[in-house]
């Protein structure tokens, strides 16, 4: 028993039973003895788990100082982010370029010639794009049942309008043939027959046929230029003299601003995606002309000196929004580029009636990519001395620029 002790009497200790007397006389022998419990002044605790010290709240400059750290990683880890994106839009840039110039491979080998931007004879008002014309050969087979290459894309004229079924292949989008860095819609909304037809649907294109380099009067493509197409070219691979990887093919614009007649830009940003809008003062309209270009008009050497070159020539008659607005019509302004302004140039394009001067560019940052004729995609940096860049554009210009840093 807690708090009690057993004290033997002598004969408890002997071995022997007591006797009663000596129970009596012993009675002692069970008496308890006191007890002594340790105390202490410290109170058991209410609650258990609190004998642990409680974690205390963040203080204010705690909190601040966390959400400092985690901004200054954010601002080192972004800009490696974004990088790391831009790299990938190059990238698929590259591989859907790639796959263009395969088309075209593949399109000569079947046809012993390279595709002409236009198809219809001696019509000036535009038809099939390479990019149609190349279709079957870069697994476009949704778009390929919507062309009839016997029947004519349109109608009329500046732009014509649509015939069915193509009105329902231009308004397809190909993911093959836009650049993943454009940021500008993609859908152009274009009023037909110089504004007096319907309005029709068109899915736009970052991507040209080299022209040439649109230099005096080769903007005209009327007659041969000095690129690898022009309006019904019949040309081959044993046409492009300078060599197939010495040769541009293919590279890249920005899509135009969405209007067909805007307004005089103002911003950078805006005129590299506007065109000067001049008038068809075509020397000869004929088909082929004996004398290319406009009355009066080649232009400069220089391509700093083209605006005022052009404002000066009486023929400047407002602006154009529809860089790249199609990519099944074959005309320059929608399908073509020729390397008359460096690349990135900053100087608004030309045209005439779907004729003129329509430079490379793109929202990649230094430069643009270029498709040689062999197959090989690289990106071209901006600072590229000129004469190295329109030597690029020409299939048989016997140019003594070195073309292999490029």
């Amino acid at each position: 028993m807690a708090g009690w002790e057993y004290a033997p009497t002598e004969n408890a200790m002997a071995g022997s039973m007591p006797s009663d007397s000596s129970i009596l006389t012993n009675q002692r022998a069970f008496l308890p003895l006191p007890c002594h419990f340790k105390t202490t002044n410290t109170p058991l605790p209410l609650n258990m788990n609190t004998s642990q010290t409680n974690r205390q709240a963040f203080t204010l400059v705690e909190l601040l100082v966390v959400i400092a750290i985690i901004g200054i990683l954010v601002g080192l880890l972004l800009p490696a982010v974004q990088s790391a994106r831009a790299a990938a839009r190059r990238m698929q840039c590259s591989n859907n370029m790639k796959q263009i110039t395969l088309a075209m491979h593949n399109y000569e080998s079947a046809h012993r010639k390279l595709p002409a931007n236009y198809t219809n004879g001696t019509s000036t008002a535009g038809n099939f794009s390479i990019f149609a014309q190349m279709a079957p050969f870069y697994e476009q087979a949704n778009v390929v049942d919507l062309i009839r290459f016997d029947k004519p894309l349109h109608v009329g004229c500046c732009p014509g309008q649509l015939v069915a079924p193509h009105d329902a292949a231009a308004a397809t989008a190909i993911p093959t043939l836009s650049c993943p860095s454009e940021d500008y819609n993609r859908t152009f909304f274009v009023t037909s027959l110089s504004g007096r037809g319907p309005t029709q649907s068109y899915s736009g294109t970052n991507y040209a046929m080299n022209t040439g380099t649109g230099v005096g009067t080769l903007y005209d493509t009327r007659v041969p230029t000095d690129g690898v197409i022009w309006i019904n070219s019949k040309i081959g691979f044993e046409a492009v003299m300078d060599g197939l990887s010495n040769t541009a093919a293919f590279s890249e614009h920005l899509l135009g601003v969405l209007e067909q007649s805007p307004s005089e830009p103002t911003v950078d940003s805006i005129k590299r995606r506007t065109m000067m809008n001049v008038s068809c003062a075509f020397a000869d309209r004929r088909m082929p002309p004996l004398t290319p270009g406009f009355t009066g008009f080649s232009l400069p050497d220089d391509p700093g000196e083209m605006e005022a070159y052009t404002r000066g020539s009486g023929l400047h008659r407002g602006w154009s929004g529809q860089r790249g607005a199609g990519w099944i019509n074959g005309r320059e302004y929608w399908t073509g580029y020729n390397h008359y302004h460096p690349p990135q140039s900053g100087v608004p394009d030309m045209s005439s009636c779907g004729w003129g001067v329509f430079g490379a560019r793109s929202n990649h940052e230094g430069g643009v990519h270029v498709a040689r004729c062999d197959g090989s995609v690289g990106f071209i940096n901006q600072s590229v001395d000129l004469k190295i860049w329109r030597a690029l554009g020409t299939r048989n210009g016997s140019e003594t620029e070195s073309l292999g840093d490029l």
